[in-house]
């Protein structure tokens, strides 16, 4: 069990190059941080996404985005499905969605044949492994407030009753970051999450949605969150102002049933 990966987060694409959000060329700064990985890391496993690949969640976004990383086939979800851009030739990429993902958009573009399509289940909590190790994929849902539900406490539950080491995914984060605003976006109930987790061989859980890198523990778990290849934020006062930092990722290497992580600022 020893491999390496990357996570990537919260991308929030519009749908060409010329379009700005407050000024900040999304497109750019995603090409920029691809163009990195391939350039400094590009003998990773595989990229992972930890969800908002979009900003409006059109048809047309999505399409762009598929484009930008040269994506030509199809999977069930989480993927993998292989970029043929920007240095990663041949990269392996998984895909969670965030709150600026309405599900029927994202499934429809990303995983056309996920049985989600057919069944109603509009959440994504799926799984996939590598090298011996189980990703979870947990959807809190399309709210920015994460909500817990007995049927992901439910499902989480069986996967990690096996004892196989584990590593969770989430877009939204499991622990506050340390900001007022932010660490509202944290699940009411997420005691419960603690309680399911704590005592299983879990390595680490990694989240987005807050555009802010940090560590902290629940349950005795590392967890970590991420800065957004766009823009990030800066809590004020009372006011929630943009801020122009670095986009980041995250690499994280996986050895004998432990990991550790390094960040990447990405000049741009």
């Amino acid at each position: 069990m020893e491999f390496s990966f990357v996570q990537i987060t919260d991308h929030h694409l519009l749908d060409s190059h010329e379009k700005l959000i407050r000024g900040y060329s999304p497109s750019h700064a995603f090409r920029s941080v691809l163009r990195h990985i391939g350039d400094n890391h590009g003998n990773v496993d595989f990229v992972v996404s930890t969800g908002d690949l979009v900003e409006h969640g059109t048809d047309t976004e999505y399409q762009y985005l598929r484009l930008l990383l040269g994506l030509a086939d199809c999977s069930h979800a989480p993927g993998p499905q292989i970029s043929s851009a920007e240095g990663l030739h041949g990269m392996p990429f998984y895909f969670l969605p965030g709150n600026h993902d309405p599900r029927e958009a994202f499934f429809r573009n990303m995983f056309p044949l996920h049985p989600n399509q057919s069944s109603g289940d509009s959440r994504m909590n799926v799984s996939f492994f590598h090298k011996g190790v189980q990703f979870l994929c947990i959807d809190w849902g399309w709210k920015e407030k994460g909500i817990v539900t007995d049927s992901i406490l439910n499902q989480l539950a069986i996967a990690l009753e096996g004892g196989t080491p584990s590593i969770l995914l989430s877009h939204h984060p499991v622990t506050p970051p340390g900001v007022a605003r932010l660490d509202g976006m944290v699940p009411d109930e997420i005691d419960q999450f603690a309680t399911v987790i704590r005592d299983k061989n879990v390595l680490a859980i990694f989240s987005g949605h807050v555009h802010s890198s940090y560590s902290a523990k629940i349950a005795g778990k590392s967890a970590y969150g991420l800065r957004s290849t766009q823009y990030g934020y800066a809590q004020v006062g009372e006011e929630w102002l943009p801020v122009l930092r670095p986009p980041q990722y995250r690499v994280i290497h996986v050895s004998g049933g432990s990991l550790r992580t390094e960040l990447v600022d990405v000049r741009i």
